[in-house]
């Protein structure tokens, strides 16, 4: 199924990137680079671009600080984790057009007519070892995802709400003194509150025009 591969296609790109900043292969190359970073006082929120998947909307990864730690020591030892935060398209793609997508757009348009939601974006939420274990491995877990629905009204780009969204909930890591000890159910109202207030400043901005 289409959401099976996102999940399946995350995973990978995690798991492609850590092996490639590990250097132990010269075929594999970082799948993305950072083009902004958000500094904080307990660790950097950076944004990447360059998972290589259609449907990726926004790519962030939070970092905490490592202080008076040993490199080499790191190498083999080390637990820390890295925040890997992962923002995809669920709807049919704009550049493929065929009598399937044209049904799933008119599928989508009948839920909306009667009030219903549609997820439009996955949110999901990996935390994954900075450094490789003691058995020369990366560990990558599953923290929290969510099929959100971004739409507010069609005055709004739904990839643009989704990456905003996303944008807040990335920099609320920088917040919180330890955001890779949350769990699910830590996430959902964090995720629910910035997205709360990203619909009610575009309402605001609708009903001011």
């Amino acid at each position: 199924m289409k959401f099976d591969r996102i999940l399946e296609d995350s995973l990978g790109f995690t798991r492609r990137m850590l092996w490639a900043k590990s250097g132990k292969s010269k075929t594999v190359k970082q799948p993305f680079r950072s083009i902004r970073t958000v500094p904080g006082e307990q660790g950097i929120a950076s944004l990447l671009e360059g998972r290589d998947t259609p449907r990726a909307v926004r790519t962030w990864m939070y970092s905490p600080r490592r202080r008076d730690l040993n490199a080499a020591r790191m190498v083999t030892t080390s637990a820390t984790m890295d925040l890997h935060l992962y923002c995809d398209f669920l709807g049919p793609l704009p550049n493929i057009k065929n009598a399937q997508t044209q049904e799933e757009l008119e599928q989508i348009q009948i839920r909306r007519d009667r009030g219903k939601p549609v997820p439009t974006h996955r949110i999901q939420i990996f935390k994954a070892s900075h450094f490789i274990n003691p058995d020369g491995f990366y560990d990558c877990d599953l923290v929290f995802w969510k099929d959100c629905d971004f739409f507010v009204h069609r005055a709004f780009e739904l990839n643009r709400l989704a990456r905003i969204t996303t944008d807040r909930l990335a920099k609320s890591c920088l917040k919180f003194g330890a955001p890779l000890e949350f769990k699910a159910e830590d996430w959902e109202p964090i995720l629910a509150q910035e997205w709360a207030q990203v619909k009610q400043e575009a309402l605001s901005k609708l009903t001011s025009v």
